[in-house]
């Protein structure tokens, strides 16, 4: 009877070492590594058209920051572009995100809101190094964003596109930009 509960203490001590060993912090900051590329100042341009006639450019400004030792990333996109009627510019675009890893799905979270006053929960995949598709469902069909960062030109490029059958995508936005720092 002393060997089984000496073992059984033994097993709790090596599962709560090993428990101890990886706390929730260091594995969400594991996860959050494939996203390393993302942090900086990046600044560029764009397009969005919602339907016919021409599109809508603008010049994008996108902060992307490191929270919370590692484990969370805000994300803050402003578009703007020239009122012809004023020639003043405005901003056609503000969104900001929170992009973290959650253990208990094991799943990446992705939550962004916009200056309107829209927000969603969106998921998000990493399809290869540096690849990343993230996207959500509305009424009216999916809307998916292919995100390709490479480190080494500092550039970030994104096309969003529509399905409103989830077979058939049409691409409805584009964005180049420039790590500035």
């Amino acid at each position: 009877m002393k060997n089984v509960l000496l073992i059984g203490f033994m097993l709790a001590g090596v599962l709560t070492g090993k428990l101890l060993a990886q706390s929730p912090e260091t594995g969400n900051k594991e996860k959050m590594k494939p996203f390393a590329a993302w942090v900086g100042h990046w600044q560029g341009e764009g397009y969005v058209q919602m339907g016919p006639g021409e599109p809508q450019k603008s010049t994008i400004d996108e902060r992307i920051e490191s929270k919370l030792d590692g484990t969370v990333l805000l994300i803050e996109g402003v578009g703007k572009s020239m009122d012809a009627a004023t020639q003043q510019e405005k901003i056609v675009h503000h969104a900001l995100a929170v992009l973290s890893f959650d253990r208990t799905s094991d799943t990446y979270k992705f939550r962004s809101y916009l200056n309107d006053g829209r927000s969603t929960d969106a998921w998000l995949n990493i399809l290869a190094e540096n690849k990343y598709q993230w996207g959500f469902d509305t009424p009216q069909g999916k809307i998916r964003y292919n995100v390709i960062i490479d480190p080494l030109k500092n550039t970030w490029q994104e096309t969003g596109e529509f399905s409103s059958d989830g077979t058939t995508w049409r691409k409805f936005m584009e964005m180049n930009l420039s790590r500035i720092n």
